[in-house]
């Protein structure tokens, strides 16, 4: 077998070889690429051999190099001296022998020249594949990784950084454009390609992720081991009809098409992005005609405001229990994509963890800085506050709204009981069109007792105003806890649902999200507008009156009830968030207190003293609605005697107040006259003398809860365990990790650290046993409190998550315990123990809820510490934990 030399080409760069390897033949055009090529030619030809001239060499003059495993009868040899001439005449080449001496000397002649890590990992063609962004060219192009080399690449960047310790930097001076080389980035190693050498820098191509940097000669720059070598690049560039929608970091589905375009890239195709059917579904309806009422917009006329009722379908009842399986079997899927701009009216879709579990949601909007999301549950026809928002399974996309809406046509408002009631679609109207389309249509709603109406129904994803409405607004019923926002009379005030109180924050946020009006005449009557106001709290407001004096408007506070001059300046235009935002408020009047004329109350009644300072302190009260009207009620309050506010106000309604009263000032309204006396009422009589010893008056100095001054939770320091490597952390609390994917823990710097923390739990404990009870304290949402655990009947710090009328849900900060805890269980918490915050939430990297994770947990509960990488957690003040060893643990676990 003979070499053909003219087409012999280098190993390393594919130019024209000149030289070869004196011992297997391996072509090279110089020594410089021997050298390169030597980490991996020195596994089959040891030791480095030098170089000779270039010729034919016949097999019987050749030293053979065969693989392991393969027998040699007698090595050749190319030595020419004398003493072996003799024994070499006398060899007889057999046919093995023959036959492996030309595979050696024929491996360089099959060579490209091309090294593996120049050619791309690409996936089957024409399948569709989930892959991820990592880069864009400014020619259009993107460079995608395959999700499902994801791993493979995080194992190679931990090989790298073993292999390369103890390496030294590369001189690119010696280099040439095309070679590989490793980079150092923020403590990452990566594999890169020279594109370009500079005076200083040079240009490099991250192979498996295709970004493009630039980076000094002298820094981070490395020869490759040959194992780097011998992996084809993960990263490749694809280019697609459209880039509408692509961004760094986002996911995207794509199939390879076969076909490059005039530069090599390979073209490709993104899949249609499933998305939830907004068309009505008529052919549902038309098997399936029932229907049952989830929500009333009550008709307005002055307003011209139409009776809507959101309707909701009996197919698919168990969908939101398949979401909530299916969430919790899954890991979470992060939301990749863009949020839509305040001008977009996009239908963005997600799913939003509720009170009741995970809902299908439209998003309203969102006030990023404290990750707040206003969705609409398009299941459940209900409009939502949530703070957690996750991807909708593929496999749930496909099905169709569960609610509608139902316009009534005729004018006047109908009473519609939430009976048996059946929808039925005019399909005469609806011919020839396109079912998948159709979002309105013309019907009769019938209910079981034979009453029909005549609606239109439009499909519905959330903006109230699509809907003729201006505010979405919810209903008080029996039993809601409320509390008075505005007092009008002595007979009449304006209450609103206590879960209201958590907006006083959200309009601080909207400061930034809300433009101030350009001018003055802007603003018109009507309009909906945040009020900046840094003396009394911002609030939401409609504008009633814009000419009582220049620059100034006559704002009514939508959540409170009252009004209030305010100057144009402090006015800022509306938004979605703002808009759609629930409203409870409610102007009611007070049971058997009503039926008392005015005339018959002094103006500065005791009781109506009363109705300021329960406004004041914001008291929770229960709704008791009256037999025969739902404008007339009593208000119920559990933590005094007697409950009945009708009951407490009866002795006191005739009785002035003895000293003068300030007037009072809503503290977040704008109100100016809180109490509005009855127009010419008549001289009273004198009252009669009062007896020797009068009774003493009741309730009526506001409880000392009006003078606690509070604290909280999102304003103490928080000591967050510190970000790095193989830190020991101490385990807190491990309880549910199974359900929820995170944990409590700590760190202390030292021991002095600890013996601090040590010290404040001890004065926690004793502060709790010596302080008195406040018997009507209670805790504002996000309030740090004093809260006896029960399991062991102690003291603790602790931050109130929820609240009602008799207990509250307690999370003990230091700990991470929650539990459910009476209100006559909890007290004010102090200056002195209001310091920093030691544990932390941290979520587990890989957590899995399909897996047996309870068995890390309980490891985890009876460790105490652990040995991990600290990480940035996915929401705020929280950490994730990198456990390498975690697979050991569940595998001894379950041994």
């Amino acid at each position: 077998m003979n070499v053909n030399v003219i087409d012999s080409t280098c190993a390393v760069c594919g130019s024209v070889a000149a030289l070869m390897c004196q011992r297997c033949g391996e072509p090279y055009c110089n020594d410089v690429c021997q050298r390169k090529d030597w980490q991996r030619h020195k596994h089959f030809c040891i030791i480095m051999p030098p170089l000779v001239s270039l010729r034919s060499v016949k097999p019987s003059s050749v030293k053979t190099s065969v693989s392991v495993g393969a027998q040699i009868v007698r090595p050749l040899s190319v030595e020419t001296s004398a003493a072996d001439s003799t024994t070499k005449s006398n060899v007889t080449v057999t046919a093995m022998e023959q036959q492996l001496a030309e595979l050696t000397i024929a491996k360089p002649t099959v060579k490209t020249g091309k090294p593996t890590w120049s050619e791309h990992e690409l996936p089957p063609l024409k399948e569709f594949f989930e892959c991820r962004v990592t880069s864009m060219d400014p020619n259009g192009n993107i460079w995608v990784l395959a999700a499902a080399n994801t791993e493979r690449l995080e194992r190679l960047s931990d090989k790298m950084a073993r292999s390369m310790l103890q390496k030294q930097h590369c001189c690119l001076q010696q280099q040439n454009v095309g070679d590989l080389v490793c980079l150092s980035l923020d403590k990452k190693w990566y594999r890169a390609e020279i594109l370009a050498l500079n005076e200083n820098s040079a240009d490099l191509r991250l192979i498996d992720y295709g970004t493009v940097v630039r980076q000094a000669l002298e820094r981070d720059i490395y020869l490759p081991v040959p194992r780097v070598s011998e992996y084809q690049a993960f990263a490749f560039p694809v280019k697609l009809p459209t880039n509408t929608g692509v961004q760094p970091n986002k996911t995207l589905t794509l199939r390879l098409l076969g076909t490059k375009t005039s530069e090599g890239i390979q073209q490709a195709q993104q899949k249609p992005k499933m998305i939830i059917p907004l068309n009505l579904p008529i052919q549902m309806l038309s098997v399936h005609s029932e229907v049952s009422v989830v929500k009333v917009l009550p008709a307005v006329v002055a307003l011209n405001e139409p009776q809507v009722l959101l309707l909701q379908t009996t197919v698919l009842p168990n969908l939101n229990v398949d979401l909530n399986r299916i969430m919790l079997e899954k890991p979470a899927e992060p939301i990749t994509d863009p949020f839509p701009s305040q001008g977009e009216n996009l239908k963005f879709f997600l799913a939003a963890r509720t009170e009741r579990g995970y809902r299908r949601a439209f998003l309203i909007d969102l006030l990023e800085d404290m990750s707040l999301f206003l969705v609409y549950e398009m299941d459940e026809g209900r409009i939502t506050l949530t703070n957690e928002v996750r991807r909708i399974p593929r496999e749930l996309l496909g099905h169709t709204l569960r609610v509608f809406a139902a316009t009534i046509k005729e004018p006047q408002a109908l009473s519609i009981t939430n009976g048996d009631l059946s929808i039925k679609i005019q399909m005469e109207q609806l011919a020839g069109k396109d079912m998948g389309k159709v979002r309105s249509a013309q019907a009769t709603l019938q209910a079981d007792s034979g009453i029909k109406w005549a609606v239109s129904i439009q499909t519905f994803v959330g903006r109230v105003n699509e809907l003729g409405h201006k505010y979405w607004r919810e209903p008080i019923e029996q039993d809601s806890l409320v509390y008075i926002t505005h007092v009008v009379s002595y007979a009449e005030v304006c209450i609103s649902a206590i879960d209201t109180l958590q907006y006083a924050d959200i309009f601080k946020h909207l400061k930034t999200k809300c433009a101030a009006f350009d001018q003055s005449s802007d603003v018109k009557i009507g309009t909906i507008v945040l009020v900046i106001c840094p003396e009394r709290g911002n609030y939401r407001g409609e504008a009633s009156i814009t000419a009582v004096k220049p620059d100034f408007c006559t704002v009514l506070n939508i959540d409170t009830g009252a009004e209030d001059r305010v100057p144009v300046q402090n006015l800022r235009k509306s938004c979605p968030f703002l808009e759609n935002l629930p409203i409870s408020l409610r102007r009611i009047k007070i049971k058997t207190i009503c039926d008392i004329p005015s005339s018959a109350v002094p103006s500065n009644s005791s009781a109506l003293h009363m109705l300021a300072n329960l406004s004041a302190i914001k008291t929770p009260l229960r709704v008791d609605f009256s037999s025969h009207s739902s404008s007339i009620m009593d208000l119920i309050d559990t933590t005094v005697q007697p409950s009945s506010l009708m009951t407490r106000m009866l002795p006191m309604i005739f009785m002035p107040t003895a000293v003068e009263l300030t007037p009072y000032k809503e503290p977040t309204s704008a109100v100016t006259d809180a109490v509005v006396p009855a127009p010419h009422s008549p001289p009273l009589p004198p009252l009669p003398p009062s007896p020797p010893d009068s009774p003493p008056k009741k309730n009526t100095a506001p409880p000392a809860d009006g003078k606690i001054k509070r604290y909280y939770f999102d304003n103490l320091q928080k000591n967050l365990i510190p970000l790095g490597k193989n830190m020991l952390i101490l385990i807190l609390n491990a309880s549910d990790l199974q359900k929820t994917g995170y944990i409590s823990a700590c760190f202390f710097e030292n021991e002095k650290a600890a013996e601090n923390f040590q010290n404040l739990l001890d004065m926690i404990a004793e502060s709790g046993e010596q302080a008195p009870s406040e018997p009507n304290y209670m805790p504002d949402v996000g309030e740090m409190c004093l809260a006896l655990f029960s399991e062991d009947d102690s003291w603790y710090r602790g931050v109130c998550l929820k609240v009602s009328s008799e207990k509250a849900r307690i999370c003990y900060c230091d700990y991470g315990n929650v539990e459910i805890v009476s209100l006559d269980k909890l007290k004010p918490i102090t200056s002195d123990l209001a310091h920093t915050i030691y544990a932390t939430k941290c979520f587990i990297s890989g957590f899995d809820k399909s897996k047996k994770f309870k068995l890390l947990e309980e490891h985890l509960a009876s460790s105490n510490k652990i040995c991990c990488n600290v990480l940035k957690g996915p929401e705020p003040n929280s950490r994730l934990l990198d456990i390498p060893n975690i697979d050991q643990i569940l595998a001894q676990e379950t041994v």
